[in-house]
């Protein structure tokens, strides 16, 4: 279903935390070594990306002389994505095609200034962009005392189109650019532990809102590495970080899964289910847990104290060269 890549590099156009102190290994340069790698003349406040709620990633594979990139979502502003394209020095013209990875503001919000972006840059070409027909219903949550707290809509299908966006609206799995990516289809919730978003709801049909806590248009991308294994790329994973990897697991039985990167939602009111998590992580003996996005600093601070260096949080500008 994907075919194995040579190598993979991943940069981080937008998440919740920039860190240009922290160590990390050989594979990972920050925002801050690249933009030295790029020229800068001097470190100062225009040279840096802006953090933000939310996560975006350029995605790209390498096989021999040829590479594809994937725009994994785009967060939650357009001034943000842009200022930290142009900050990073990326060539938004390479991109192959577009995945949003559910319906929230947090990901989607910078979808039509991206899609402006790409198109200036590759001359026009309409961008495959991948999206679950559930994704653009309206969303609230209810707070503790039982009011309904509406979220910002994402971009319409409309507006998407009139951007540039070529789009792909389907439940169904999908290997796209040649085989390299993988995009899932519905994950399967088999853990008893992990159960989505409590208190999200949704608009229906008959304009009354419907308990949706499932998010069932949530999905994931992963990539074959070649002589390492699959690397899977969660955005947010309501479905539950271990659900995302058992069916990760599911899909590709063969390949051992080598790595995470994304948002694991283990904050607010989901920090319960942090040692059951922790626990069955253990499980899947991952070489590396790239937690970013709203994975929250208590989840991430037990992560480290179970799988120590293998844990290397994500940060705004960061670059994984796998």
């Amino acid at each position: 279903m994907i075919e194995p890549v040579d190598s993979l590099e991943i940069t981080v156009i937008v998440d919740n935390v920039t860190d240009n102190l922290s160590s990390n290994p050989k594979y990972v340069e920050t925002e801050a070594a690249g933009a030295w790698r790029r020229g800068m003349k001097w470190l100062g406040g225009k040279c840096l990306c802006c953090a933000a709620h939310g996560l975006s990633c350029l995605i790209t594979a390498r096989i021999g002389d040829t590479s594809h990139s994937l725009l994994f979502d785009t967060g939650p502003d357009e001034w943000v994505f842009e200022r930290n394209v142009v900050r990073l020095g990326l060539d938004l013209g390479t991109i192959g095609a577009m995945m949003l990875s559910h319906g929230h503001w947090d990901h989607a919000a910078a979808m039509p200034r991206a899609l402006q972006m790409i198109t200036l840059a590759n001359g026009g070409k309409p961008v495959p962009t991948y999206m679950h027909p559930e994704m653009f219903a309206s969303r609230a949550i209810m707070n503790s005392v039982g009011r309904m707290l509406p979220v910002e809509d994402i971009p319409s299908q409309q507006m998407l189109a009139g951007n540039g966006a070529q789009l792909i609206v389907t439940r169904d799995e999908q290997s796209v650019l040649s085989n390299s990516f993988y995009l899932s289809g519905e994950i399967p919730r088999v853990t008893s532990f992990e159960r989505g978003m409590p208190g999200q709801h949704r608009l229906g049909a008959n304009g009354k809102w419907e308990l949706d806590e499932l998010l069932a248009d949530e999905r994931f991308v992963a990539v074959h590495i070649a002589n390492k294994g699959l690397f899977v790329f969660t955005a947010c994973s309501h479905a539950g970080l271990i659900n995302v990897l058992t069916h990760a697991g599911s899909r590709f039985p063969d390949v051992p899964i080598y790595g995470v990167l994304g948002g694991f939602h283990l904050s607010g009111t989901t920090e319960g289910i942090i040692p059951d998590t922790v626990e069955a992580l253990e499980h899947f003996n991952l070489g590396l847990i790239a937690a970013a996005h709203c994975t929250g600093w208590r989840a991430i601070g037990a992560l480290a104290t179970r799988f120590k260096d293998r844990v290397v949080p994500s940060a705004v500008g960061k670059r994984f060269l796998l």
